[in-house]
């Protein structure tokens, strides 16, 4: 990953030198502003969204061919800047991992979903990664007794696992009860899931992005 960020920040210090170069006027501005928009933090994020994405596509060894026509197309080449700069502010890695998941999806279709990739990418950039793992959640398909539902719970305790609203209850629960509840409200107005009743439903729209950045055992 080093020698990816290396060469990310060689290239970064290359274009503001250009710059300098042909604009004397703004140039240093505009070399300063790179350094400040850029750091070398978010650096690091991408040279690890660039390598899991690589990671991704030679899994799909059959796909590459396919990969390479989508992403030099103008909407292949859009989808791929967007994934860059949402890994750019990605600090988690399993943040990164759906996101390359979700470039990988599209640039690897027979023939690229423009419309459908961006509306996603753009949901996705909504949604925080407690978020994404409810809306993984939801789904997957209940089992009785232990099944995929009780495994992803034990995986991701601290997320999903329930806590009381009680008024009675420690304040960190009550709290984490809050955030849960938000959680499912910003799922509910994206459209994500609804309500059937009781029940929290993922919708057909839920099931795409899920599509999109779930692992394989998804929907």
């Amino acid at each position: 990953m080093n020698e990816l960020a290396n060469k990310t920040t060689d290239y970064l210090i290359s274009i503001a030198k250009g710059v300098v170069g042909l604009c004397p006027v703004i140039g240093p501005m505009a070399a300063e502003a790179i350094g400040i928009l850029i750091p070398q933090q978010r650096l690091d994020r991408v040279a690890a969204f660039l390598e899991e994405l690589d990671a991704r596509v030679r899994i799909l060894d059959n796909d590459l061919e396919t990969f390479s026509r989508n992403a030099r197309s103008d909407e292949g080449l859009e989808v791929l800047e967007d994934g860059l700069v949402q890994a750019g502010r990605s600090a988690s890695a399993d943040r990164k991992e759906r996101l390359a998941r979700l470039v990988a999806y599209s640039l690897t279709q027979d023939e690229l979903k423009y419309a459908e990739t961006k509306k996603v990418l753009n949901l996705f950039r909504e949604l925080t990664d407690p978020e994404v793992i409810w809306l993984v959640f939801y789904s997957l398909n209940p089992t009785l007794g232990r099944g995929l539902h009780s495994e992803f719970v034990e995986k991701h305790p601290e997320v999903l696992q329930p806590v009381s609203r009680a008024m009675s209850a420690p304040q960190d629960q009550r709290d984490r009860a809050a955030l849960q509840d938000s959680y499912k409200s910003t799922l509910a107005r994206l459209g994500l899931v609804a309500q059937n009743g009781r029940a929290t439903q993922i919708t057909a729209l839920g099931r795409l992005v899920v599509r999109y950045v779930g692992d394989e055992r998804s929907a």
